[in-house]
C-alpha cells in the first residue's frame, strides 16, 4: 500500500523546513509528501523543493480549502496529515501505520509535546494541547481527532467527503466527527509523538489565538450542539453569551486545570493567566454568535 502525507502552510518556511527535516528521519518512508501553500511564496516553494516534496499552491485561503486541495492531490492508499509547526519523532509514521494495519482503527491521531519556550507558548499548550493531546494520556477510542498528527484510510475520505471550508477552524474535528458517525473507528495513540513549535512568542499572540479558537470552536459547537456535551453549556444568544462571559471563562479555566492534571501541574499556578485567555476565547465565541445571527458566519 502506498502513502501520501499532506502539510498545509502559510508563509512559514523556517518552521516548514524543521518539519520536513523530521520527515526525512522517519523509520517508515512516506511515498508522497505534498506541501499545500495557502499563500504562495517563493521561499516556501524553495523549502519544499529542497526536500523533493510536491509543492502545490492553493490561493483560496482557509484550513478547509487547503486540506481539501491536499486530498485532491494525494495519491496514496493511506493518507497522513501533519502541521507545518510539528516535528515528528523518527518512528511517528511507523506507529500510526501500525495502528491502522493492526485493525484497531480507521483513523488514528497521536500526541503533541511542547517545543516552543516562553510563557506565552506554555499558556497556549495548556489551553489547547495539554488537555487532549498529552503523551501522558491513555491510548484508546476517540470522539474526534486532529489533523496536526493524523493517519486515515482513503476510503474514509470517499465516504465522509471533504473538509467543510465554511468553518473558521475545527474543520478537522468536524470531519472526524462525521467519520465516526458513519461508523469509522477513531483512535488516539500517544506513542505517535510530534513536538509542536507554535508561532507564539508574546502573550498578546496567545490571546489573539484564543480569540480565534473561540470563534471557530463556537461555530463548530453550534453545528454539533446535540453531539458535543460542552456545546450545551454555551448560549447561542449573543447577548446571553456576553452577559455570561466571566462565568464561562471561570468554568473554562477550571476545565483546563482539571484536564491538565496530573500531567501538567503548572496549570494551577498559571490559572490566573489561563482565565484571561478564556475571557478572550469566550469573547471570540460571542463574536461568532453575533456573526451567525447577522448571517456573516455560517452556523449550520
Amino acid at each position: 500500500m502506498t502513502s501520501s502525507l499532506i502539510i498545509i502552510t502559510l508563509d512559514r518556511p523556517s518552521l516548514l523546513q524543521r518539519t520536513l527535516d523530521g520527515l526525512a528521519r522517519q523509520s517508515r518512508p512516506i511515498d508522497d509528501v505534498i506541501v499545500i501553500d495557502n499563500g504562495p511564496t517563493a521561499d516556501t516553494e524553495r523549502v519544499a523543493s529542497s526536500f523533493t516534496a510536491r509543492y502545490v499552491p492553493e490561493p483560496r485561503r482557509g484550513y478547509g480549502n487547503a486540506r481539501n486541495r491536499g486530498l485532491a492531490e494525494a495519491r496514496g492508499d493511506v493518507i497522513y496529515f501533519l502541521d507545518d509547526d510539528c516535528v515528528p519523532e523518527p518512528d511517528w509514521a511507523d506507529v500510526l501505520w501500525n495502528v491502522l494495519h493492526s485493525g484497531a482503527a480507521d483513523l488514528a491521531s497521536g500526541s503533541r509535546t511542547p517545543g516552543q519556550p516562553g510563557l506565552a507558548a506554555r499558556l497556549e499548550y495548556l489551553s489547547t494541547d495539554g488537555p487532549v493531546l498529552s503523551p501522558a494520556l491513555t491510548a484508546g477510542p476517540a470522539r474526534h481527532l486532529s489533523t496536526s498528527n493524523l493517519i486515515l484510510r482513503r476510503e474514509v475520505v470517499a465516504k465522509t467527503g471533504c473538509f467543510d471550508a465554511t468553518l473558521a477552524m475545527c474543520e478537522d474535528r468536524d470531519f472526524t466527527t462525521r467519520a465516526r458517525k458513519l461508523g469509522f473507528r477513531l483512535r488516539y495513540e500517544p506513542q505517535a509523538r510530534v513536538t509542536h513549535y507554535p508561532a507564539i512568542h508574546r502573550v498578546s499572540e496567545y490571546l489573539a489565538k484564543m480569540r480565534h479558537y473561540g470563534t471557530g470552536t463556537s461555530q463548530y459547537f453550534l453545528r454539533w450542539r446535540d453531539e458535543e456535551p460542552l456545546a450545551r453549556l454555551f448560549p447561542t444568544s449573543p447577548a446571553a453569551r456576553l452577559c455570561m462571559l466571566p462565568a464561562l471563562a471561570a468554568a473554562g479555566t477550571a476545565y483546563l486545570v482539571a484536564r491538565n492534571l496530573p500531567q501538567n501541574p503548572d496549570a494551577i499556578a498559571l490559572s490566573p493567566l489561563l482565565f484571561v485567555g478564556q475571557l478572550w476565547w469566550h469573547w471570540g465565541g460571542f463574536e461568532a454568535m453575533r456573526k451567525v445571527r447577522s448571517g456573516v458566519l455560517q452556523g449550520c
